[in-house]
């Protein structure tokens, strides 16, 4: 769980710590997104990370809970700021499935509710 904190500490610092994925880590993004794409490797996933923020100024996002659930971890976290074209306020939440092996991310899987993630993970009763 340490690790997808210290990654989290990163991303809030508007950071990519990609010694933290594996080479060959795969980024599951969110089914429902109409360009819902895998992306591999750190160097990818860093890349498809920053296109999502590009149309946000003042972005900032923050982890609202983490959860140990053995080799993964789940997050829940808030991403804000004001839409570039628009300059309307956005606030949004999401959450993520981590898998580790050997102290490094090797899956992550977004959800659009804390639910399913938690069903995801098998801990939804």
């Amino acid at each position: 769980m340490e690790i997808v904190r210290e990654i989290w500490d990163a991303f809030e610092r508007g950071g990519f710590p990609a010694e933290r994925f594996a080479d060959d880590a795969e980024w599951h993004t969110a089914s429902d997104m109409p360009d819902s794409e895998v992306c591999r490797g750190p160097a990818e996933i860093q890349r498809m990370l920053a296109d999502g923020w590009e149309n946000v100024v003042d972005p900032g996002l923050r982890v609202e809970e983490l959860i140990d659930a053995g080799a993964r971890v789940l997050v829940r976290w808030r991403g804000w700021g004001t839409g570039r074209g628009s300059g309307i306020q956005i606030d949004w939440r999401e959450a993520h499935l981590y898998e580790l092996r050997e102290g490094v991310v090797v899956t992550v899987r977004e959800y659009r509710t804390w639910d399913e993630a938690l069903g995801a993970a098998g801990l939804l009763e």
